[in-house]
């Protein structure tokens, strides 16, 4: 034994008290990072730092000398490693900034489609979707659908449709500047029913500005590169027409309709252009960081859609994205009863009992105004057979801020965009008949004729009622979180196909919310100086992020895009916010706009 190795062993008690407390420090320092453990569970809270103590301290005192110092080296070493590669199991470091196509890589899916497809065209496809893309921009900032109509969902007609009303109440706007589109790529391909449907990733750049001269304290916006993903839907084995140039009905060549309306239909011979009939059907647009959160257990629509097609294997033309297309398009008119204090817009396509819970919601509720309403993410989690019907359950994600009108005022509810998910429940009967038409663009199940807003049940054509379920899918509930997981654990048992309600977010961990969070803190006051960049840039350094994966969150939260996220276990929160509470003392003092940020949160979560 040399003389080093004398003087540790003759010092072993002083050097183990001297590493292990060493070590406490760092596990401790990193624990406080993490807010939870990197990579760990966000419904845990657990870091593993006090078993790893423990288990150091039983190899130095049981060991002998120099064995016990080889053994917790390795340990270390083990340890230190984990913890890096955690920490980049992060799904903001899966966050698309491709901008050029990544050789010889085809997307999932794509052999088989283009096998049953050997005539697509991918670079024409490809001019549909810059086209769509052009155009939704501008119909979105002059609010005139009259050119997207024709080939976009009727669950896409109202998301637009809705915030448009919005905007109307509050006087506002959203210019368009500088608009570049960097590359387009197909991320992958899937079927679903008859239909086939291609997520395409959109990388491009922007400035764009909220304005409103009512009420100027809602102004916001700026520069922001992105990536979006738009879903694109067709019914398989068509012949595939032009919607996207062309301004003529694709079943008779007559002239369509300019003037926008709820059903995309030819006035000649009735043709609905933005069935998937005739062409690729933009039916979904998902921001990136919510379309690498989607679960795999929601998005694995091979067992998931086969177990629903054969529990309504009555419906030829179901699809699981139709169905999401229903629920968010009956969702968001509920949220505008709710702005407008009229029940008599939800009214056809709820069931009675729905009804009734939705006004009496509506009557007691006070009034606002929606300044931002999107939906992030619709997706079919169960189904189930109950009283002669089948039930689907949709989970629908959506980010909200409300202000309440005063006068030339416009009081926020809620200072930052915030998220919630909530369910929809769509009801139809077993041995159900061919829908004619869709409650949810005012047009008669029964003999297709127009429905308008109103509390009268019967059709005034055909006589029959119109919120049957017989003919079509009615919103039989509207569930908060709460509300649905006990419904869940009530009816586990007669579930045909169930995701775990807990599994919505599975991979957000604690350290991405509180991540996403503080940006928004940090950006509360309007304001994102050298010294509040340089803090998130360690922070996200520290927690493993890849900066240039995340550089469009710090754009996003500089301009006011950023949504508060939470998860649904109480710790984790608490530890989340005091994160927040840390980020808004960086610069020494805490703004108006960032202590009400706080007091919104803690109120809302805490």
């Amino acid at each position: 034994m040399n003389n080093i190795a004398k003087i540790i062993y003759k010092n072993r008690a002083f050097f183990i008290t001297t590493i292990l407390l060493v070590i406490a420090l760092l596990i401790a320092d990193d624990t406080f990072a993490r807010l939870g453990g990197a990579g760990g569970s966000s419904s845990s809270g657990g870091d593993g730092g006090d078993g790893l103590f423990s288990i150091l301290y039983l190899i130095f005192m049981l060991l002998p000398f120099p064995l016990n110092f080889i053994v917790a080296g390795v340990i270390i070493f083990g340890y230190l490693y984990m913890q890096k590669k955690g920490k980049q199991k992060s799904v903001f470091n899966k966050i698309s900034t491709q901008q050029k196509p990544t050789a010889g890589k085809v997307p999932s899916g794509f052999y088989n489609f283009n096998a049953s497809n050997p005539t697509f065209d991918e670079a024409k496809f490809k001019e549909k979707v810059k086209t769509a893309f052009n155009d939704l921009q501008y119909a979105w900032q002059d609010k005139d659908m009259s050119k997207v109509r024709k080939f976009i969902s009727d669950g896409m007609y109202q998301r637009l449709n809705t915030q448009f009303k919005m905007m109307n109440i509050l006087s506002q706007k959203n210019t368009i500047e500088k608009l570049k589109i960097r590359n387009v790529f197909i991320d992958k391909v899937e079927t679903d029913g008859l239909y086939d449907i291609i997520h395409v990733g959109i990388d491009a750049s922007l400035t764009d500005r909220f304005i409103s001269d009512k009420y100027k304290s809602l102004n916001s916006g700026g520069s922001e590169q992105f990536v979006e993903y738009w879903s694109f839907l067709r019914k398989r084995g068509v012949e595939e027409k032009d919607m996207y140039t062309m301004h003529n009905c694709p079943s008779c060549g007559g002239d369509l309709p300019t003037d926008v309306s709820e059903i995309s239909k030819c006035k000649y011979c009735g043709a609905i252009t933005n069935s998937g009939e005739f062409d690729w059907v933009l039916s979904e647009i998902t921001q990136a960081d919510d379309y690498v959160n989607i679960s795999p257990q929601i998005k694995k629509l091979g067992d998931l859609t086969a177990s629903i097609a054969n529990l309504v294997e009555d419906n030829n033309d179901f699809a699981v994205q139709l169905i999401e297309d229903k629920a968010s398009n009956g969702y968001l008119q509920i949220q505008t009863a709710r702005v407008l204090k009229d029940t008599k817009l939800m009214r056809r396509f709820v069931s009675d009992t729905a009804f009734d819970k939705l006004s009496s919601i509506i009557e007691k509720e006070e009034k606002f105004v929606f300044n931002r309403l999107y939906l992030n993410d619709v997706s079919l989690i169960g189904a189930m057979q109950k009283d002669e019907k089948n039930v689907l359950m949709i989970a629908i994600k959506s980010s909200y801020q409300r202000v309440v009108l005063n006068g030339k005022k416009a009081n926020l509810i809620d200072y930052a965009v915030r998220t919630k998910t909530e369910f929809v429940l769509l009801s139809r009967d077993i041995m159900s008949k061919e829908s004619k038409g869709s409650l949810y663009s005012h047009s008669c199940p029964s003999c297709g004729g127009p429905v308008g807003d109103t509390l009268i049940m019967n059709c005034e054509y055909c006589g029959d009622v119109i919120n049957s379920t017989s003919t079509e899918w009615i919103i039989s509930d509207l569930m908060d979180i709460q509300e649905y997981n006990k419904f869940y654990s009530d009816n586990a048992r007669n579930f045909v196909v169930k995701v775990n309600p807990e599994k919505l977010d599975s991979l957000y961990k604690v350290r991405d919310y509180a991540f996403n969070n503080v940006l928004i803190m940090v950006a509360a006051d309007g304001v994102f100086d050298t010294e509040e960049l340089e803090f998130t840039k360690k922070l996200a350094k520290k927690w493993g992020y890849n900066l240039k994966k995340i550089e469009p969150m710090f754009q996003m939260a500089q301009n006011g895009k950023l949504v508060v996220r939470m998860p649904e276990n109480a710790k984790s929160r608490r530890k989340i916010y005091k994160m927040m509470e840390k980020a808004s003392k960086i610069d020494g003092n805490i703004s108006v706009e960032e202590q009400r940020l706080l007091d919104s949160v803690k109120a809302e979560y805490l």
